[in-house]
């Protein structure tokens, strides 16, 4: 299936994503990859994104002077775990059929989650906000 590709691969994020990806990896304390995972998770769960979605900037949310996207290769976003993350990813999104279109999903469930969480944010504790999107409903 190629998924050795995919882990060879670097996906990059739009200006405003990466913005928001420091922001919030300064918030949690921890590393962006953690962040863009926690994202990618929360988006796939939300269910299917539409392939032209882009992020939009959100009056009065925080963010941090960034001048070009964010580029994270897939071993890095991953880990391990790639079989994993593509089976979630095809359970919402149904077969893709090809690396490219695979990849294509990956990069837009990411940048939406890290706008979900974005949008969730409201000052608090950052523990909070977390258990507030991953929280069954």
């Amino acid at each position: 299936m190629g998924l050795e590709k995919l882990m060879n691969t670097t996906i990059v994020s739009t200006e405003l994503t990466h913005s928001r990806l420091k922001f919030l990896g300064s918030k949690f304390g921890v590393t962006e990859d953690i962040v863009s995972r926690l994202a990618l998770g929360i988006s796939i769960r939300e269910g299917k994104v539409p392939d032209n979605w882009e992020p939009k900037a959100i009056h009065g949310k925080s963010q941090i002077e960034i001048a070009t996207g964010k580029s994270i290769r897939g071993k890095t976003l991953f880990k391990n775990e790639l079989p994993l993350w593509v089976l979630l990813l095809s359970n919402v999104e149904g077969q893709l059929d090809s690396i490219e279109a695979i990849r294509s999903k990956f990069i837009v469930h990411w940048e939406r989650g890290i706008e979900m969480i974005i949008r969730a944010d409201d000052g608090e504790d950052w523990v909070h906000l977390i258990s507030s999107l991953v929280a069954n409903e």
